[in-house]
């Protein structure tokens, strides 16, 4: 999720787990902690957008780095206490605590990102791949606003008592990112009942989260002949406005798949993806299509997506472009996510 909620977390955590022998230095090395994992992000500097694909969330963001990294950081920073004067040189607990705190929150990180499509490489370094439970979005202000008034809270309106606020919070916070998980169950059981009401029983469904909103989806179902988009609105649901657009099996497909690119967007997609074949002056095009994100009903449009120039002569493709797509609607579909989740037209009137 994004940096200010993973570093929220951290605090809660670091309070839960260090407050009552650490004080708030303990959520204020959570907060470095549990945002820390996304310094990644560095790994690929000088890197194209492929590297950027594969090292975020990678080995930082695995289950082993906490238990490695985070006591090796607790001593660092229990070592720099005690160089200060700020800690007894004969306290193991202090030591303890921080090996604890900068180890649960460094781990935080990692298990909020899972609950995002985006997917997250759990068993870095002895396997590459992806896990993803589909239940929050990137960006979640009522998640962010939980954690953000329960340490409020904790260092203002009720500092006696911070530890049990800080352990509310988190149980609180955490119910939160439960209903996001039951709400996408829920709404990939509808979408395929809608499909079978219209007499389409072989696709394969997939809800997604929307960015903002907790209860809004997009669902995306799959047959072998048709890829469809939809939206729906987990608060009223209505009869979702699918567009759907054939599949394309060409040749091309597996000359792409075996390009550096082709195998790095296919395993970064976890499946869902689909092609469009272009024409262009200069020759034919092979458009691969995120279909886990986008702005649109449109199967062909998405936030990550690679542009490919097909060379029949050689037999190879190369990229043209890559990135997002969509911009010029992110703007109006934003303004228009309130009343699309919360007043959808179906029940208008």
């Amino acid at each position: 999720m994004d940096p200010v909620s993973q570093a929220a977390l951290g605090a809660v955590v670091g309070q839960v787990a260090g407050h009552r022998r650490l004080g708030y230095r303990a959520a204020v090395i959570g907060a470095l902690a549990g945002a820390a994992p996304d310094l990644d992000v560095l790994f690929s500097l000088g890197g194209d957008y492929f590297d950027q694909l594969v090292l975020h969330r990678g080995f930082t963001h695995s289950l082993l780095f906490a238990p490695l990294f985070g006591p090796l950081l607790g001593w660092l920073v229990w070592h720099i206490e005690r160089a200060r004067g700020m800690a007894a040189h004969d306290d193991p607990g202090r030591l303890r605590a921080w090996m604890i705190v900068i180890a649960l929150a460094l781990l935080s990180h990692p298990l909020l990102d899972v609950l995002t499509p985006y997917g997250t490489q759990l068993l870095q370094p002895f396997s590459d791949a992806r896990f993803a439970i589909n239940a929050m979005p990137i960006v979640d202000p009522v998640y962010t606003v939980l954690l953000g008034a329960g340490l409020w809270l904790a260092a203002r309106g009720l500092r006696r008592h911070a530890r049990a606020v800080a352990a509310t919070t988190l149980i609180v916070s955490s119910g939160y990112l439960a209903l996001g998980w039951v709400l996408n169950e829920a709404a990939e059981r509808e979408a395929t009942r809608q499909l079978a009401a219209a007499g389409i029983s072989d696709a394969q469904v997939a809800a997604f989260p929307t960015i903002l909103q907790v209860h809004y989806r997009r669902v995306v179902a799959r047959t072998p002949q048709e890829d469809y988009i939809g939206y729906l609105s987990m608060w009223e649901p209505c009869p979702i406005d699918w567009k759907s657009r054939p599949g394309y099996r060409g040749s091309e497909l597996e000359r792409f798949r075996a390009t550096r690119e082709g195998r790095i967007f296919e395993w970064f997609t976890m499946g869902w993806i689909r092609y469009q074949r272009l024409p262009d002056a200069q020759g034919p095009l092979l458009r691969a299509v995120d279909l886990r994100y986008g702005f649109t009903e449109d199967p062909d449009h998405s936030l990550f997506n690679v542009l490919a120039r097909i060379d029949p002569d050689h037999g190879t493709l190369g990229p043209v472009r890559v990135g997002t797509d969509d911009r010029d609607v992110v703007a109006e579909r934003l303004a228009g996510l309130f009343e699309e989740t919360y007043a959808p037209m179906c029940n208008v009137g």
